[in-house]
């Protein structure tokens, strides 16, 4: 036999060891069994996560199949059109990053390895790239304990600090859904200690504790369209500000060339300038966003937005003083 065969051998043995143990296996088990050492036996879990795409997860030094794991027939194939989709949705995604994404970068190290030459080395370019960025292992661990759970509709309790607050605060959260955004990546999901659905940042989460109790998954239609409606995707709200915003001709062409929001409407002005109308649940998220356009952007409507951005601009026109 083989090195490569009685290596193929020991991975479905493993695999079909931990289908019959939903409950997990730890190592020194595994080893036993098999007759190898724990260093092959951890050498294997990883080529069967990594090679097999079989979904495990490690929990108090056990092994075990992701709840709900439904094995996939055949290979995952992609055209070529899709794996350039997919190369620009991970640009965009790695772009607001600060610090590395393991599991985005080797998901791009796969794509480019069965794309042509040319496209390869731009993914692999990418990827050197963001190697750079600073290691966070526990800011990895932490959104791994929450991809887990909110894959297997797992309750999980969270050590939160807010925004406004340097006091850390727990709360236990059922995982509705986990979004990344250019401000960071978010979990939705209903809180207990609220009493109702809330948004948490996940690099605000200090720590993950993930629960023995699952919950019914719900319809989520109405959340996400709920979300859809803020300007960045991640605040809920149920009021309505209907917003008008003048842009100067010098800026209007990037305006127009844009897709900012699904209720946008858009006119032109005299003069060459445009008018930007949206509606929205919130202030927050579209403040600093009109700000950025300095003195090509001027609030019409609502009066609250357009103070509130005239007070920031001089407060901001003062330290230049």
């Amino acid at each position: 036999m083989t090195e490569q065969t009685r290596r193929s051998t020991r991975l479905i043995r493993i695999r079909d060891i931990l289908v019959r143990r939903p409950s997990g296996v730890s190592t020194l088990e595994l080893a036993r069994e098999t007759g190898y050492s724990q260093r092959t036996i951890q050498r294997d879990l990883l080529a069967l996560e990594s090679e097999l795409n079989l979904p495990l997860i490690q929990e108090s030094r056990r092994w075990r199949i992701m709840d709900g794991y439904k094995p996939l027939f055949g290979p995952f194939r992609l055209t070529l059109q899709e794996s350039r989709a997919i190369y620009f949705a991970m640009r965009l995604m790695l772009r607001s990053a600060d610090e590395q994404d393991l599991d985005a970068l080797t998901a791009l190290e796969k794509v480019a390895a069965a794309l042509p030459k040319s496209m390869a080395e731009h993914m692999q370019r990418t990827v050197r790239e963001y190697r750079q960025l600073p290691v966070d292992r526990e800011a990895a661990e932490t959104l791994a304990r929450l991809t887990e759970a909110w894959a297997t509709n797992r309750t999980v309790i969270i050590d939160y600090r807010s925004a406004h607050s340097a006091e850390l605060r727990r709360y236990e959260v059922d995982p509705y859904i986990l979004d990344h955004t250019e401000s960071g990546t978010y979990l939705v999901g209903f809180s207990y200690s609220h009493g109702e659905v809330r948004v948490f940042k996940v690099d605000r989460i200090r720590a993950v504790e993930q629960t023995a109790r699952e919950f019914a998954p719900v319809n989520l239609d109405r959340l996400a369209e709920v979300l859809r409606n803020s300007w960045g995707g991640v605040v809920l709200g149920e009021s309505r500000y209907d917003i008008v915003i003048d842009f100067t001709p010098a800026v209007a062409s990037r305006i127009r060339e844009s897709y900012w929001h699904v209720s946008q409407e858009l006119e032109s002005l005299p003069g060459g300038g445009v008018r930007l109308k949206v509606s929205l649940p919130s202030l927050l998220e579209i403040t600093p966003w009109v700000m950025s356009w300095g003195p090509e952007a001027i609030v019409v409507a609502p009066d609250e937005l357009r103070q509130r951005v005239a007070n920031l601009l001089k407060a901001a026109a003062a330290r230049y003083a």
